[in-house]
């Protein structure tokens, strides 16, 4: 027996952001996971996996095609889980790496499919370890942790409950209710701002589903996490903020232009109801702001911060009727992709554990090319991890818009900045092309690497 009900915000949200993927590129939407099964029986490990797909309706989900191309998921009582067992030898205690890595090349459907696999590793007939992997268009990164706390949680005491948040099929109801029409009319007005102030014409936009020549380039520094927490705190924004505030500055130097349109990911959990949904709620949120150079870098990042902040209280909306929205007001792309119109320019920013990072680390920061680029989307965009302590700051562009030394001089630029929004907030934003002194090797390297051509 299944329920069929209409998508949550986020769920959509998800599906139109997955749908414009091409065919070659659907893995990019799989997250993986891996689970430490020492000390369980193949027995114990499968109901303890059982008794989370009960308790968590994203995980018996499969989505359909629904009227007018737009989808409904379908709740299913029960399913078989979909966890295929294999017993071997395990010499090589990094193999469940190499486990990740199969199991995350392998795209999902996006109708008619769970929308999560997983492979069992035992020796000797005993559990080792679990790899998983969850698409997108089901569960986001905060929701594999809750259902990760959860699983240690009933390996350690079989009887334990969890604090549970709406399923998405009442995340759905809830969205629909009169209740919902303020928030609702409020994105609404917020879009209406946006539109109004004018979308960033100079980031071209693809089709659906087109590739394009694309670059990538990743900065890892173990200190730069470090010296942008330090000026978030002397000037009372997040680290994200100052990491933000300093590539919008880049990139309005190198388009020419005296303002910015940054997309922002939300996790679109403030409501303390919402803290514990096992979900795909994320969207993102464009804001438009000024970027003034004569301003200093203190005025410039607690701009952007605020600008930036007022946007995620209007996070949440109908993907649909926003694009519907935008049509009324003129925006017609032709192509007729939304995803990669609304959201030209997107920044992301994901501590994923509790290490923090050393402004002091003299670790030596790493500069590298991707050899192949995601070749769809946006024209620009920038996804920052924190792990371990070392950030990695990725950026992908357009060459036609940002070439490889243009991308090169934006890291550079973020490198100089945090130093100097701790020591020189006084600093103004023109000065970060003449600063002078040179970044040091823990936030930038000496030599970085040739540019590159595209394929």
């Amino acid at each position: 027996m299944s329920v069929e009900a209409p998508l949550s915000h986020g769920q959509l949200f998800s599906w139109r952001e997955v749908e414009r993927y091409p065919e070659g590129w659907l893995t990019e939407a799989n997250l993986a996971s891996t689970w430490d099964m020492r000390g369980l029986s193949v027995e114990q490990a499968y109901g303890l996996l059982r008794r989370l797909v009960d308790r968590h309706e994203a995980l018996r989900t499969t989505y359909h095609a629904g009227d007018g191309g737009r989808p409904v998921q379908r709740v299913h009582e029960a399913v078989e889980l979909p966890i295929e067992l294999v017993d071997r030898v395990i010499e090589d205690p990094s193999e469940h790496e190499r486990t990740k890595e199969e199991l995350v090349a392998l795209p999902f459907a996006m109708s008619g499919d769970l929308n999560w696999r997983g492979r069992m590793v035992a020796s000797g007939g005993a559990p080792v370890y679990l790899s998983l992997t969850f698409s997108h268009l089901i569960v986001d990164l905060w929701s594999i942790h809750h259902l990760h706390d959860q699983f240690k949680a009933l390996v350690a005491d079989p009887r334990a409950v969890a604090a549970m948040g709406p399923a998405p099929r009442e995340l759905a109801r809830r969205q629909r209710e009169e209740s919902w029409r303020p928030r609702q009319e409020s994105s609404e007005r917020y879009w209406r701002g946006v539109l109004d102030d004018g979308l960033m014409d100079v980031l071209p936009t693809l089709p659906a589903r087109v590739e394009r020549n694309r670059l990538e380039l990743t900065l890892h520094s173990r200190a730069l996490g470090g010296w942008a927490a330090e000026a978030g705190k002397r000037h009372g924004v997040t680290a994200p903020a100052v990491v933000m505030a300093l590539l919008a500055a880049g990139l309005a130097r190198h388009l020419d232009t005296d303002r910015v349109t940054m997309s922002l990911m939300s996790s679109n959990r403030f409501a303390p109801e919402d803290q514990h949904n096992v979900g795909t709620m994320n969207q993102l949120i464009p804001f438009v702001t000024g970027v003034d150079m004569r301003a200093t870098l203190a005025e410039h990042i607690k701009r952007l911060h605020w600008t930036s902040a007022k946007s995620y209280r209007h996070s949440c909306y109908d993907f649909d009727q926003v694009a519907a929205m935008a049509a009324a007001h003129g925006e017609r792309p032709e192509h007729g992709c939304w995803m990669n119109h609304l959201f030209r320019a997107w920044f992301n920013y994901i501590q994923v554990d509790r290490r923090p990072s050393d402004p002091h680390d003299p670790s030596p920061a790493e500069l590298a090319w991707s050899p192949l680029a995601q070749q769809y989307g946006q024209a620009f965009r920038v996804r920052v991890e924190v792990r371990g302590g070392r950030t990695s700051v990725l950026m992908l562009a357009d060459p036609e818009v940002l070439p490889a030394e243009a991308m090169t001089d934006m890291m550079r630029t973020l490198a100089v900045g945090v130093q100097l929004a701790v020591s020189d907030p006084g600093r103004a934003l023109k000065d970060l092309w003449s600063a002078g002194a040179a970044p040091p090797p823990s936030l930038f390297p000496p030599e970085p690497p040739a540019t590159v051509t595209p394929a």
